[in-house]
């Protein structure tokens, strides 16, 4: 490996810039004395720029110590006009700049940091040729200072600018017309240590803007910030798919390989040790800068000891890398108790409240530095919206098990909300920490030991809560389990692994070889395992990868869950309503317990013709992606056709549903029952079915196998000689229409599943994994037509014995058209 510290463009450039581009350029006939420029009546905020306001100028005194330096620009809404979009969220994406000076003028140029060289190696000029830097702004020297250049920046600020004006997108979208100038202005500027902010007013005529219609414009205040990254990059941290964290890529052309393979770097806050000695000998030591969140002033006064609480709660974690009050949470100042104080300053990690009917919350190192993964700030939006997303799930997923029965109500008490906001904090956070949605982590413990109260409130029902998953829903009546989530133990060892300084290693790769025996030593216990979601029926082959899951036993669970559920949905008119309420409540829970239904099918599904994914490396025993073992393939299968293929009459209720709706039940189930049909009908899976069999003949499931079992839990009433209900009529006309798809639409589809989440790094021209699957080319069509080929034997036979029941002759008869129509004859 080279031992050299990779050196990224911009710094190659701003050498550059100080060999070329700082000898001042002879005074200009044009340069003004710097007295005029600046007078003595200008307003002047000194910092990173001193920047200084003369009448209705803005300008910025740049020093020539900071030419050349990196800076990162990013531009958030303060204020929006309804329908915009939410406060606190970037208007266009983060832009690193530097600026340079070149004869009379300053330039600031874009660059990227996506490809360095080592600038002793002559591959340094290839790579400056192709990653040239683009102007954004070309600004008159209006003066001279000591050692620094006076520029009007009011335009670039004030006029229509593309990199600080609304992007091209929502002009599109809004029917933009023109930026209107007389009603924009400039609302403040500061200038600090390592940044400076700049707030605007801007307005533009809109044919469609997104409220006051009449008015025909579109209004917004937005922030700009301008932070100056360190001159000394934070040394990156190599990024590895076994532990997971969220990540930036770098091609490195000097690296010691044959080839050209993007370096990833984990992305984390800055924590440096304050005592190396006391360290090294073990001990918790303070860092040097603590990573301090400030709370919006706006946000609910009842929810705010929940939010210090969900985030101090990482402070339990980074313990685990030495630190002790790594994190500190203090209340921002209003406005009229500290004017300079900004919620948008990019020195500041915030706390956001949102009066948004959002129903979420989202989050991240808003300014990460590209050279080395280094958080500068980070910022959570907490959305009002939330609570009611909360009060959904917890009544589809904890009230039914729940001993208290406070749950179980429209409203609820301050301290379970309060909790439900902690979680969601703590999650919110853990991204910001660089933390990604591990899923693995959420299915690691029996299920069994989820309905042990004691197991629970020691080790939680999940070893990570950054997985998206909500609650313990395998808990049952009477189990006096607790619904709290909690930091498990994945996320105390992923920080563990990212924060951990290793003090004697100079460079990443310097410490590789102590992050890979930390990892290994802990390969085999599954709660330090990282895994991405994944989301799609064609890439639905681990159930322990599924979104909002739970457990070791993932079919099991769903089976808990749905036993909650049905109880759940019979009680929702005296659990949510009171005498007088509309509604609106018991719409809302009745279509989450149908979503909560979906995920269940989805998890199981994800067995069949799935594999168990273990991220190793080489040196590591055993296969990375292991096909599910036969016999849980055949349990998933029992769960569908028992909980998803049959009938749902809990969902049927129309003591309930005739207070929603005149119709429209029949539909929606079909809809749901459809998507199972076209889980069990699906290319990719029947595609990996047959490969298995392919590696392990009958050792495994086969398609053959499953795709029997599909027809008879879909034509069940075929051989009972039974009647068939409306909803088992639709789901056996979408089994027809996929299988027609399959044999017929989808005979020129090719298709490429995505490569496993995180699990590869790569180019566009890796040679190929997971190569297309050309359906007309595979065993696909000559299985679909084989059994619909014996459905169609078989419901002749049923009509020739005859069917009493008309609607099921009518049905029959429907079914053996089609089939004629697509199997031909």
């Amino acid at each position: 490996m080279n031992a050299l510290r990779p050196v990224s463009l911009a710094a190659l450039s701003g050498m550059v810039a100080s060999l070329i581009l700082l000898p001042a350029a002879p005074a200009r006939a044009q340069d003004a004395p710097y007295d005029e420029v600046v007078p003595s009546s200008a307003s002047t905020d000194e910092g990173l720029f001193d920047v200084h306001r003369v009448g209705d100028q803005l300008m910025f005194e740049i020093p020539d110590s900071l030419l050349g330096r990196d800076m990162i620009i990013m531009s958030r809404y303060h204020r929006v006009q309804q329908g915009l979009t939410n406060v606190g969220a970037n208007m266009t994406p983060n832009v690193v700049v530097r600026w340079e000076r070149r004869m009379d003028r300053i330039l600031m140029r874009a660059v990227t940091h996506s490809t360095t060289a080592d600038p002793e190696d002559n591959v340094s000029i290839a790579v400056e040729n192709q990653s040239f830097a683009s102007i954004l702004a070309s600004l008159q020297i209006e003066a001279r200072g000591d050692g620094s250049s006076v520029v009007d920046v009011t335009d670039l600020y004030m006029g229509d600018t593309p990199a600080f004006t609304l992007p091209a997108s929502q002009r599109q979208r809004m029917a933009v017309r023109r930026y209107a100038a007389d009603r924009s202005w400039l609302e403040w500027s500061r200038s600090f240590p390592i940044n400076v902010e700049v707030r605007v007013v801007q307005t533009y005529d809109a044919g469609q803007p997104p409220s006051a219609q009449r008015g025909g414009a579109v209004s917004f205040e937005v922030n700009h910030s301008m932070v100056l990254l360190p001159e000394e990059p934070m040394k990156p941290r190599l990024y590895d798919e076994r532990v997971g964290f969220i990540s930036i890529a770098q091609t490195d052309y000097s690296r010691d390989f044959d080839g050209v393979r993007a370096q990833r770097y984990a992305v984390r806050y800055r924590l440096e040790p304050s005592d190396t000695a006391a360290f090294r000998r073990g001990e918790l030591v303070e860092p040097v800068n603590p990573w301090v969140w400030y709370i919006d002033p706006a946000t609910p006064e009842e929810w705010i000891p929940y939010v210090e609480a969900g985030i101090l709660e990482w402070n339990d974690g980074f313990e685990q890398a030495g630190f002790r009050n790594a994190v500190e949470v203090r209340r921002a100042p209003t406005e009229d108790e500290d004017p300079e104080f900004s919620l948008l300053d990019a020195r500041h990690s915030v706390l956001r409240y949102v009066a948004s009917t959002t129903r979420s919350a989202n989050s991240g190192g808003d300014v990460v530095d590209p050279r080395s993964g280094e958080v500068i700030r980070a910022h959570t939006n907490l959305y009002q919206g939330v609570a009611e997303r909360m009060r959904w799930q917890l009544l589809s997923q904890v009230a039914t098990a729940a001993d208290d029965l406070r749950y179980r109500d429209d409203e609820l008490p301050e301290d379970l909300m309060g909790e439900a906001i902690r979680y969601v904090i703590s999650h919110e956070t853990a991204h910001s920490v660089g933390l990604p949605h591990n899923q693995r982590a959420n299915f690691v413990f029996p299920p069994d030991s989820l309905r042990d109260p004691d197991f629970v409130r020691r080790m939680g029902h999940s070893a990570s809560s950054v997985g998206r998953t909500r609650f313990n829903y395998v808990a049952q009546p009477g189990d006096g389990v607790p619904p709290e989530r909690r930091m498990g133990l994945w996320d105390a060892w992923a920080i563990q692994w990212g924060y951990t300084p290793i003090l004697d290693a100079d460079t990443p790769e310097d410490e590789f070889e102590t992050l890979n025996q930390w990892i290994v030593e802990r390969s085999d216990r599954p709660w330090f395992r990282f895994a991405s979601a994944l989301f799609g029926m064609d890439v639905e082959w681990d159930p322990h990868r599924m979104t909002e899951g739970i457990s070791d036993d993932p079919v099991v669970a769903a089976e808990y869950g749905m036993a909650n559920l049905r109880v759940m949905v019979d009680s929702l008119m005296p659990w949510v309503l009171d005498e007088g309420d509309d509604y609106y409540e018991l719409e809302n829970h009745y279509l989450q317990a149908l979503t909560q239904w979906n995920r269940y099918a989805e998890h199981a599904a994800a067995a069949v013709g799935g594999s168990w994914t273990h991220p190793k490396r080489y040196g590591e025993e055993g296969w990375v992606y292991t096909p599910i073992e036969p016999d849980y393939q055949r349990q998933a299968m029992a769960f569908l056709d028992e909980h998803v293929m049959r009938t749902p009459t809990w969902a049927l209720n129309p003591e309930v549903l005739r207070r929603l709706e005149h119709a429209g039940a029949v539909e929606r189930i079909r809809a749901y029952q459809e998507l199972a049909v076209q889980r069990f009908l699906n290319h990719a899976r029947i595609a990996r079915m047959i490969e298995h069999q392919a590696f392990l003949g009958d050792a495994t499931y086969t398609p053959t196998e499953m795709l029997d079992d599909v027809r008879e839990i879909v034509w069940r009433e075929l051989g009972e000689g039974s009647a068939i209900d409306t909803y088992r009529r639709n789901q056996q006309r979408a089994y027809l229409e996929q299988a027609h798809h399959l044999l017929h639409e989808a005979e020129s589809d090719s298709w490429s599943p995505p490569r496993s989440g995180n699990l590869r790094v790569g180019n566009n021209d890796d040679p190929p994994l997971n190569a297309d699957l050309h359906i007309a080319q595979s065993d696909i069509r000559p299985l679909i037509r084989d059994q619909l080929q014996l459905l169609r034997g078989e419901i002749e036979a049923r009509l020739d014995t005859g069917v009493p029941d008309r609607m099921t002759r009518i049905h029959l008869e429907d079914a053996a058209v089609r089939l004629r129509r697509t199997l031909g004859g």
